[in-house]
């Protein structure tokens, strides 16, 4: 198992395949790397089809399909060729992640303002009738408060980093209230492995299982955090090209949303190497928009 990842990887179970092989037998199948939670292969049918299959570790995908239901609107998605208690049959979508061409960082940003563009009638968990449902934490400012309450995360970070947060939070307040009031559709996991570019366009946004409504900047902020810095005035670009009206601390905003991000990584079973990373950017956020100590 990948030390880095969320979950185990989960085996190939060919018999969950035999329905929607119809006669067609199965030539060969990849592991794909990028995924952190579920396990995403690529397959080679007899007849040349090439398709993904992906095993959930979280159960019946019900929900994630329902969300890329609604996403088709705005972005490319993958279509759904198949699917069962087991397992779900994607089209292939041809295209390099945009972590390996962030010269197209513009063209995410688009999709994000394209994303925002969608609103519902409240911010929480998107479910398969498209109602939406609270978050038991609430908002941006809930869930940090809540985590801070963890006894281990506590630890981590140390008493005086945890003041200067909570300080910060307080600083902030006014901000964070906005932020939480936004209903917008946001992906959850807008990292550039997710992003796929072909022939110099977005070919599809992929992995929608943590999408939810809220502020938008929780996609922009995993994105600015994924991406070199110096392609950050192309994801603005694409930002303000997608129609998102953006103010002047718009980084800041994003930056501050992603700390929700740090905090639960940092609870996670992702490596002691990444989390010692997610210290640091904690670190640079409280030396940026805090006061000083």
């Amino acid at each position: 198992m990948d030390n880095d990842r969320r979950n185990p990887i989960l085996p190939l179970d060919e018999e969950s395949l035999s329905e929607f092989l119809e006669g067609r037998t199965l030539v060969s199948s990849s592991l794909f790397p990028q995924g952190k939670c579920n396990s995403n292969y690529k397959l080679t049918l007899s007849d040349g089809t090439v398709v993904v299959a992906r095993v959930s570790n979280s159960g019946p995908n019900s929900k994630e399909l329902r969300v890329m239901e609604l996403a088709q609107q705005c972005v490319k998605v993958p279509k759904v060729l198949y699917e069962n208690a087991a397992i779900v049959v994607l089209e292939f979508l041809n295209g390099r992640n945009l972590e390996s061409v962030p010269e197209y960082s513009r063209l995410a940003g688009v999709a994000i303002a394209q994303l925002s563009s969608v609103t519902f009638d409240a911010s929480g968990s998107i479910e398969e009738d498209g109602s939406i449902s609270a978050f038991d934490f609430g908002g941006v400012q809930g869930f940090i408060h809540s985590s801070l309450e963890n006894a281990d995360l506590a630890k981590r970070l140390g008493v005086e980093r945890k003041e200067k947060l909570l300080t910060l939070l307080c600083n902030k307040a006014h901000l964070l209230e906005e932020l939480d009031s936004h209903t917008c559709f946001v992906h959850g996991d807008f990292n550039p492995t997710n992003i796929l570019i072909h022939e110099g366009h977005l070919s599809g946004v992929i992995d929608w299982e943590f999408a939810l409504a809220g502020t938008p900047y929780m996609d922009i902020g995993n994105l600015l955090r994924n991406t070199p810095q110096s392609f950050h005035s192309e994801i603005e670009n694409g930002l303000r090209e997608g129609g998102m009206d953006l103010p002047s601390d718009w980084k800041e905003r994003a930056e501050l949303v992603d700390l929700t991000s740090q905090l639960e990584f940092l609870m996670s079973s992702r490596s002691e190497e990444f989390k010692l990373t997610c210290i640091q950017r904690i670190d640079n956020v409280i030396e940026q928009y805090g006061e000083s100590f």
